[in-house]
């Protein structure tokens, strides 16, 4: 008798505990009314307060806090906060800000916006906890069952639109205070809300995320919204470039090269990507396939300096190869065809004049060099063959030629030196030509400016 008696109060107890936890929803929801009923007049938000007071409660309950009733209160009861705030942001600007769109940008990026991301957070729980329920809203939304949907459901639809609308707001008010990292955070909201409310992809939304990310140069947000942009099959080729160069940064050289393939295999004809790609195979000494790229980039962009002197550089190693000492080895079979290739694409980078001057160096620097070098290997080479008997009948024939693109390297190096008045090489190089060419005056010159070095 006794046990029973025991049994049946525990009972009482937890019913009174559960009932107790759903009165806390109740209250909510009976304060949230009451403060929604003072919007049109004076807003009362001790209202709003106990509101969120019991809410909370209810959310920190085991038995309440998996409803969708008490979330769907909590994003109202969040919503309203964030909007009072919001509100009184914008009345501390009136003094200072006389442009009204002004004046709102400058709230929405200053407002706290804590509320407004558990508002949004209480929606996506809803969407867990009773798919069916949101599916309700969303009709909603959409138009579609407004008539027979109740109170609450029309309000909760309301602030689901609101958070909609109001999150782009914040993500431009946040740009424009240049709180880039917290931008990219509101732009990606925005587009994840429209996704969730209008079953719509925001691909402009996505994107200004990406952009916001990289001002704010917060590399892990980068990878994660540009990688968004490629899992939803929205991406261009800066998703590719962008993650490609974040995971450089970060050390992730095989991610890296993961993303760059994925890029060129999306994207075959973009110029970046292909840029990119030829600078690895540079780097590993592939120079066919670092060539095959670059001819292919310049089809696409003739007028491209650095494109041509990157490719005049590639055809210069290939006529020129060295061992892993750094010393000449054998030259290639087309040798000659090669080093013209060398010389056409370098005339076409210094044609084109890059803007920048280093590049603009180097494009004179290394046809001069490439003309010097040619013409050394060419009396090499006819010198080799030439017997004693022979040589006398035939140097000079030797000579002229090797001559011919002496003459043609020294105004190429006297550029170079002129936009880099104290380059080593240049003034050595110049300095043997001078004197190879019989230009002795010159040639002391050179070598007065190399011993003041």
């Amino acid at each position: 008798m006794i046990n029973k008696s025991l049994f049946l109060s525990a009972c009482l107890f937890l019913s009174a505990t559960v009932f107790a936890q759903k009165g806390k929803v109740q209250s909510a929801w009976r304060s949230l009314s009451d403060y929604e009923s003072t919007l049109n007049d004076k807003p009362d938000t001790s209202y709003l307060m106990k509101a969120n007071r019991n809410i909370d409660l209810a959310l920190a309950d085991e038995t309440t806090k998996n409803l969708a009733k008490t979330h769907a209160y909590k994003a109202r009861i969040m919503y309203y906060v964030y909007q009072y705030n919001l509100k009184q942001e914008t009345k501390k600007l009136e003094g200072t800000i006389n442009d009204k769109n002004a004046r709102a940008e400058a709230a929405y990026g200053n407002a706290p916006t804590k509320e407004f991301e558990a508002a949004s957070n209480s929606l996506e729980a809803i969407k867990v906890i009773d798919p069916k329920y949101f599916q309700t809203i969303l009709e909603i939304i959409k138009g579609g069952s407004g008539a027979s949907a109740s109170d609450d459901d029309l309000k909760l639809s309301n602030v689901a639109m609101q958070l909609k609308l109001e999150s782009s707001n914040i993500a431009v008010g946040k740009y424009k205070i240049k709180q880039f990292d917290q931008a990219a955070d509101f732009f990606y909201k925005s587009a994840a809300l429209n996704l969730l409310l209008a079953e719509k992809i925001d691909t402009s939304g996505y994107y200004n995320a990406c952009i916001s990310a990289q001002k704010a140069k917060n590399t892990s947000k980068m990878i994660e919204y540009n990688k968004k942009m490629i899992d939803l099959n929205i991406a261009t080729p800066y998703n590719y470039q962008t993650i490609y160069d974040a995971k450089l940064t970060s050390k992730d050289q095989e991610g890296a090269l993961q993303y760059l393939n994925l890029g060129r295999k999306a994207f075959p004809n973009d110029v970046y990507l292909m840029n990119r790609e030829t600078e690895i195979f540079l780097q590993k000494g592939d120079q066919q396939k670092a060539l095959e790229n670059l001819q292919a980039a310049v089809a696409k962009d003739p007028n491209n300096a650095q494109l041509e002197l990157v490719l005049g550089n590639v055809y210069d190693n290939l006529a020129n190869p060295k061992g892993a000492t750094g010393k000449d080895t054998t030259k290639p079979a087309g040798y000659d065809e090669t080093v013209m290739k060398a010389a056409e694409h370098y005339q076409k980078a210094i044609d084109l004049k890059p803007s920048n001057q280093d590049s603009y160096f180097n494009a004179l620097y290394n046809l001069g060099a490439l003309y010097n070098n040619y013409g050394g290997t060419l009396y090499n080479k006819a010198m080799e063959k030439v017997t004693i008997s022979q040589l006398a009948k035939t140097q000079k024939d030797i000579e002229a030629k090797s001559m011919e693109y002496y003459k043609k390297a020294i105004p190429y190096l006297e550029q170079a030196l002129s936009i880099r008045a104290d380059d080593k090489s240049s003034m050595v190089a110049l300095r043997k030509l001078y004197l190879l060419t019989g230009n002795e005056a010159k040639g002391k010159e050179m070598d007065e400016k190399l011993k003041k070095q």
